[in-house]
């Protein structure tokens, strides 16, 4: 300790580095790789949920949501368009015996 002014030597002068903060182009990235590969976004989000700072938590969690979301609307619309095309294909095979061929089966739907 410095007679003259106070300073205490024996505490370190240096600063912690900060944490590194995403970008915005970088978060725009994840977002997209999680809306284009779900299971990418699931992959990116564990690992950015667990780091400690807020911002990464935030990004990390907003990528699961987004990537579970992406999954859950695809399995609706593949079991939507299932049960569609199953119900026109029905209208294949009704016998139509008053109208023949094409116009039979616009007249069905």
């Amino acid at each position: 300790m410095c007679p003259y002014c106070g300073h205490d030597y024996r505490v370190p002068t240096y600063s912690y580095p900060q944490q590194e903060t995403i970008s915005s182009g970088l978060r725009a990235v994840f977002y997209i790789l999680s809306i284009l590969i779900p299971l990418a976004g699931i992959i990116i989000g564990i690992i950015y949920y667990a780091k400690p700072d807020p911002d990464s938590k935030r990004v990390g969690k907003n990528c699961i949501i987004i990537a579970i979301t992406v999954w859950v609307a695809a399995a609706l619309l593949t079991v939507a368009m299932f049960i569609v095309l199953s119900g026109s294909l029905s209208v294949f095979s009704m016998p139509c015996a008053t109208i023949p061929g094409l116009a039979c089966w616009l007249a069905n739907l």
